[in-house]
């Protein structure tokens, strides 16, 4: 495999994470090594690469401005994965207390032929609970001679106690520029042809990783040979353009609904992958955006027709924002081929999900293809049926604020699932006028983890939803200020009633 034969042998390989390695340079140079790391980002950033690297240095006899020579008998036996002092372990198969008592066992004994024992715990977040007590206890007072190397791609589930008793490392996903570099000299070395553009798209549908960027060059030239055109590459990844996918974007920016329906239709008559094709269309949308909301085309844009005449047209910059949402929650899970997600989608996009609600017939409940906002229920994340007419489409029991919140929600829940989960019942709307959007958080822990780990995530979102740059501020509130409401009416509480139930809440 490319991406094993060209993992890189030191820190002035790694692609991407110079604040990283600038540090561990600087560490090692000057005798300062931390006894336990954690290295915490995506798949295929360069944890694992990194941490066998710092393995090397701390080993290495003839280390030199923080760099392992990789000749050394100690850098050669971890390179070739015969070093006996290099413990890696897989915390995802090897996850319990006794398997963590095994290694508290041994990590007192002295290093067999080099100067530091190093322990890689590979995805960390995996231990169970008892697990992550019975290594505490080892990170407290670990013996000088190991080196503890935590790496983990969900951050999150690293208990608080641990990330006390580590050097933690956030990994960063790796811009596409660094990963055409690098594509490009692995293309000198092996002797590969690739047009510039080509590697760009290779690094793009790597999203931020070199392994995946590696190893979609690697079926590239499996299925086209050392010298692939750009259309080639495109082909190979499944880029293949389709001009319907900016005859799609204009017309849901011309509002022209027919065409819309009849484009989707004739996309899932042609075989195409309509999720696929609605994601085209979402980038379509995404580049037009800021050149309407800046009222202006961007010269170097190949959509700048599309967006001067989204201009032309009021509430232009609203309508694309509101189409991005409802083409992004398309869910095409249960029938891949089906373009009714596409359809219903776009109809909300042009008519507007209350226009959407009030055509169905009265009594009738239709189950939606697409990933609806917050259920009349209140509880997020649960597929629900659309609302019958009359029923109120959005719920009129919630407040501005509280309807804010939850589009807020499922918004940043549809960007990065694990960090919007933060926001699920965690906070209330303080304040969403002016250019700040105030939360109130009701635990510490939820107030802080957006603050810093979902700040930027919130941010964006917000500003979709808002249709202006917004600025996060976060507050502890009681958890008493939380405003109490009647509870919500709907079919299911008129059929309760009729059957002698008695509704219980406030001034019931």
């Amino acid at each position: 495999m490319l991406y094993g034969k060209w993992r890189p042998r030191g820190f002035d390989e790694v692609v991407g994470q110079d604040h990283i390695v600038t540090t561990l340079r600087n560490a090692l140079i000057s005798g300062q090594v931390a006894h336990a790391y954690l290295f915490s980002g995506p798949r295929g950033t360069g944890k694992t690469t990194t941490a066998r690297i710092l393995a090397r240095a701390v080993n290495c006899v003839n280390l030199a401005g923080g760099e392992p020579c990789n000749d050394c008998p100690s850098c050669r036996a971890i390179a070739n994965g015969s070093a006996l002092d290099l413990i890696e372990m897989d915390a995802a198969s090897n996850r319990g207390i006794d398997d963590i008592r095994e290694l508290r066992e041994k990590v007192g004994f002295a290093p067999s032929d080099m100067t530091r024992k190093v322990y890689l715990l590979d995805e960390v977040h995996m231990l169970t609970g008892a697990a992550w007590n019975a290594l505490l206890k080892t990170l407290e007072e670990p013996p000088p001679h190991a080196i503890f190397i935590l790496a983990t791609t969900e951050l999150h589930n690293v208990p608080a106690t641990i990330l006390s008793r580590c050097q933690r490392h956030d990994f960063h996903r790796i811009p596409n520029e660094a990963i055409v570099r690098r594509l490009q000299f692995i293309c000198g070395e092996e002797g590969f042809d690739f047009p510039e553009q080509g590697l760009l798209q290779v690094a793009i549908q790597s999203r931020g990783g070199a392994r995946d960027a590696i190893t979609l060059l690697e079926q590239v030239v499996a299925r086209y040979g050392i010298a692939p055109s750009t259309d080639e590459v495109l082909e190979a990844l499944g880029l293949v353009h389709d001009v319907r996918s900016e005859q799609l974007a204009g017309a849901i920016v011309d509002g022209d609904l027919a065409q819309a329906l009849d484009i989707a239709r004739e996309i899932a008559d042609d075989g195409i992958d309509v999720a696929r094709f609605t994601r085209e269309t979402i980038d379509i949308l995404r580049d037009v955006l800021p050149q309407v909301l800046r009222g202006r085309p961007r010269e170097d844009s190949a959509y700048g027709a599309l967006a001067a005449n989204a201009s032309a047209t009021g509430g232009a910059a609203a309508n694309i924002a509101r189409a991005i949402q409802e083409l992004a929650r398309a869910d095409f899970r249960t029938d891949p081929a089906s373009p009714v997600p596409l359809e219903v989608a776009c109809a909300a996009s042009i008519l507007g999900p209350v226009a959407i609600a009030a055509a169905v017939p009265a009594g009738a409940a239709v189950a939606t293809p697409v990933t609806a906002g917050m259920p009349a229920n209140g509880r997020p994340g649960v597929p629900a049926a659309r609302a019958p007419a009359g029923a109120g489409t959005p719920d009129p029991a919630l407040t501005r604020e509280e309807r804010f919140l939850q589009d807020l929600y499922e918004h940043c829940k549809m960007a990065n699932t694990r960090l919007g989960a933060w926001l699920n019942g965690s906070c209330k709307v303080l304040s969403m006028d002016g250019d700040e959007l105030e939360l109130g958080f009701f635990l510490p822990v939820h107030m802080q983890k957006v603050d810093t780990d979902c700040r930027t995530l919130v941010e964006e979102q917000a500003e979709l939803l808002l249709n202006r740059p917004v600025k996060l501020k976060v507050r502890l509130i009681e958890k008493e200020q939380q405003s109490r409401r009647a509870p919500r009416g709907g079919h299911l509480a008129e059929a309760a009633k009729a059957l002698g139930a008695v509704p219980v809440g406030k001034d019931d």
